[in-house]
């Protein structure tokens, strides 16, 4: 198995129907992007100032399909419609489960 992990951290201008939307879309994914076989998308409890807003796990069957879903046309649809209008930062993560220790 191979993971996509990110944290998108939102403008204040992002409500809370905009980060519904953005979980809806994202979970929407797998079935659209060959290869990409779940995704778990969740909204920061808000607890704590400055904590990322949206925190998601794509699983991939491999890093092929990882690199592909990248520029899949319904990935950028997502990032395009739903994420980048609110971004203000994120960080991501990668791992291969197969080469890890």
């Amino acid at each position: 198995m191979f993971f996509h992990v990110g944290m998108l951290t939102l403008t204040d201008e992002a409500t809370a129907a905009h980060r519904a939307a953005i979980v809806e879309a994202l979970s929407a994914l797998p079935g659209q992007i060959p290869g990409l076989l779940g995704a778990k998308v969740s909204i920061d409890a808000g607890l704590t100032p400055g904590n990322a807003h949206l925190m998601f796990t794509m699983t991939f069957d491999s890093q092929d399909s990882w690199r592909a879903y990248g520029s899949h046309p319904a990935h950028v649809a997502v990032a395009t419609e739903h994420i980048k209008p609110f971004l203000t930062s994120k960080t991501f993560v990668q791992i291969d489960e197969t080469s890890a220790s």
